[in-house]
């Protein structure tokens, strides 16, 4: 009990004798071979082009219209304060504002990128 809790310069005995250390000293002179070396991976099969275009990410599975997502958005302070003036004169909040500016903005871009040329 004279030892419990207290610091030592000597790491703990894991209570094996000396036979432990020179059985690993012996074994530093064993020679182990080396595992053979695996063959070779075969080439892939050319890929084959997708027959239909993947969807896109919004029309991927499990991509839901209920679920609100946030996106923050660095303005300069000057047109926050314009935005935080419409929202303190107008009935919508900036986010109202905001989404009923940006979301036709969006879906024209949309429309713009994926219709076939």
């Amino acid at each position: 009990m004279g030892n419990e809790g207290k610091l030592s310069s000597r790491p703990p005995s894991l209570g094996k004798g000396d036979d432990s250390l020179e059985a690993f000293i012996g074994g530093a002179g064993v020679h182990t071979p080396e595992p053979p070396r695996p063959l070779p991976a075969p080439p892939e099969p050319p890929s084959v082009p997708e027959a239909a275009p993947r969807p896109y990410p919004w029309a991927a599975p499990g991509v839901r219209e209920d679920v609100a997502k946030v996106f923050n958005l660095r303005l300069p302070e000057p047109d926050l304060l314009k935005l935080k003036y419409i929202a303190d004169h107008t009935p919508d909040s900036m986010q109202q504002f905001c989404q009923r500016v940006l979301l036709p903005a969006i879906e024209a871009k949309i429309q713009e990128l994926t219709e076939p040329r």
